[in-house]
């Protein structure tokens, strides 16, 4: 039976339509930087955007869903600390990106920082525009790293030793919805990404991921990146902007 207006208004209050979180969490490396950051996420790329301490992230972590936390690698002149509390974020809340923010790029703080869980590493050097830029990449399910870091994943890439020709390629071994799922992963797309890419739930997605990582003899998406490129796979074009910006996380 069709429903009358006021019916249909009953409804529509019942079950308001469910809202993406727009909520931003920034540790500066002292207070003004943080601000600063924070009135870029708010003004130029949408988000409400809070400056918090190092000591209550994870507990404003745990009030509610949040988009985006933005880390200095150096807090209160204390240096690499903020590597640590990106990797217990991390660990604790895997779906939430992570941006590292260093004074310098250097081969050493590219790598800890996609160790740590961080989806892009950010010069702090660079300006607001390019920042902006950077949230747009991770807000769109890619990584970044900026060309000179993009350089020094490579140059991580070719320190790998090649594999011995006993081995052989354990991609054989993958089921065809695994190989697919690697396939994106590949070309830098979140667990998130993909589930909409492939229609299915992010919880499938991360299931034959995980299945796949075993298979391989790797255990997160860097790893899984270095073993593709030292047997020479390529699946496809790269995701805009690769060579500048962004790679497989």
């Amino acid at each position: 039976m069709p429903l009358n207006a006021s019916e249909r208004e009953r409804v529509v209050q019942i079950a308001p339509q469910e809202k993406t979180s727009r909520k931003a969490l920034v540790i500066g490396r002292d207070a003004l930087t943080g601000g600063l950051l924070a009135d870029a996420l708010n003004h130029n790329s949408g988000f409400d955007a809070a400056v918090v301490s190092p000591s209550d992230l994870l507990r404003t972590l745990a009030r509610g869903e949040v988009a985006l936390v933005t880390i200095s690698a150096d807090i209160n002149s204390v240096a690499e600390t903020g590597f640590d509390l990106a990797d217990s974020v991390f660990r604790n809340y895997p779906k939430t990106p992570i941006i590292i923010l260093v004074d310098e790029l250097s081969y050493d703080s590219v790598i800890r920082a996609f160790r740590c869980g961080a989806r892009a590493v950010f010069e702090q050097r660079e300006s607001m525009s390019e920042f902006t830029h950077c949230v747009e990449h991770v807000r769109q399910g890619y990584i970044w790293v900026g060309k000179t870091g993009t350089d020094f994943l490579m140059e991580a890439l070719r320190r790998i030793p090649a594999p011995s020709g006993k081995t052989g390629d354990a991609l054989s071994a993958l089921t065809a919805r695994e190989l697919e799922v690697v396939q994106y992963a590949a070309r830098g797309k979140t667990n998130k990404a993909i589930a909409s890419e492939l229609y299915l739930s992010e919880h499938t997605v991360k299931n034959y991921m995980f299945r796949a990582f075993e298979k391989l003899h790797v255990s997160n998406r860097v790893e899984l990146l270095f073993y593709l490129a030292t047997r020479g796979h390529s699946f496809g074009p790269p995701v805009t902007g690769f060579d500048q910006h962004a790679a497989g996380k």
